[in-house]
């Protein structure tokens, strides 16, 4: 069994062409404790969900792109979204090995190594979401901090809300 969280996102600098953000796929083998960690674009997650409905009438519903997806809330928002969607498409028979597939992980019978990957690139200040002690989902928010938007704008940040997303994301 696989558990995938997508733990954060960065910024990828290319030398040609403008940079552009990639999500951090984290993955959890739980029978043998393999970990990997993945990054794909939004792209190449558009790419995937094409290919699923193209075989499958039972698709989750995927994160629609937005005109202003450089936002820390829009790119949040995604992450989550993302998160879920890829989450259910594991989980389903039909779409589990084109999920694995994307994911660039061959499911093995013999145990190997303990910890994989295939993360292409250096860490840098870039990356928003730590992926070192892993990611689990939160359930039981009502409604998204991110979502609402305030009626009056104020100049001074949300001490609140930026305590509770250090004390998550430690960033």
């Amino acid at each position: 069994m696989y558990q995938v969280f997508i733990s954060g996102y960065r910024l990828a600098e290319v030398s040609h062409g403008k940079p552009y953000y990639v999500y951090c796929i984290e993955v959890l083998e739980s029978e043998t404790g393999t970990r990997y960690f993945i990054q794909r674009r939004y792209s190449e997650f558009s790419v995937l969900h094409r290919a699923l409905k193209k075989g499958n009438a039972d698709v989750a519903p995927f994160p629609p792109k937005k005109v202003r997806n450089l936002q820390p809330k829009v790119l949040e928002q995604r992450r989550a979204a993302l998160e879920v969607y890829i989450q259910k498409m594991l989980r389903l028979s039909t779409t589990k090995q084109q999920v694995l597939n994307f994911l660039g992980i061959e499911e093995q019978t013999n145990p190997g190594a303990s910890y994989k990957s295939t993360y292409k690139g250096t860490e840098d200040s870039q990356h928003v979401h730590s992926s070192t002690l892993g990611h689990q989902p939160v359930l039981t928010f009502r409604c998204d901090p991110y979502v609402q938007s305030s009626a009056t704008s104020n100049s001074f940040p949300d001490i609140v809300i930026n305590g509770v997303l250090f004390g998550i994301y430690k960033s």
